[in-house]
């Protein structure tokens, strides 16, 4: 039995519209998520590696676990500093030159 074949014709800015929806997805995706979902893909490689020994598998998958748990949703909190009275340079005054008005000749 032949298998039938299709034929589909589909307009290219359609095409174009669908792959901007792919790409502009990609980039709405929080940070953090993506962050955490590459990460989960290395630790499944670092333990499906045959190539390392069992060592090397137990310290790649710990720098990878202590990676994971590090990334987090919320901004760390901006640092206040004082700045130091006696070493505080004061910003220079702008000389204001005087306006020069146009005279007719």
């Amino acid at each position: 039995m032949q298998t039938a074949k299709k034929l589909v014709l589909v307009d290219p800015q359609f095409l174009e519209q669908l792959k901007y929806d792919r790409e502009y997805k990609q980039i709405q995706r929080p940070a953090d998520s993506v962050a955490k979902t590459n990460l989960s893909l290395d630790i499944g490689k670092t333990l499906n590696d045959n190539s390392l020994t069992d060592d090397q598998k137990v310290k790649q998958y710990l720098q990878t676990l202590n990676r994971y748990y590090q990334v987090t949703d919320q901004l760390p909190e901006a640092s206040t500093s004082k700045s130091n009275p006696l070493t505080e340079v004061e910003p220079r005054q702008r000389k204001r030159r005087g306006r020069q008005r146009w005279v007719p000749y």
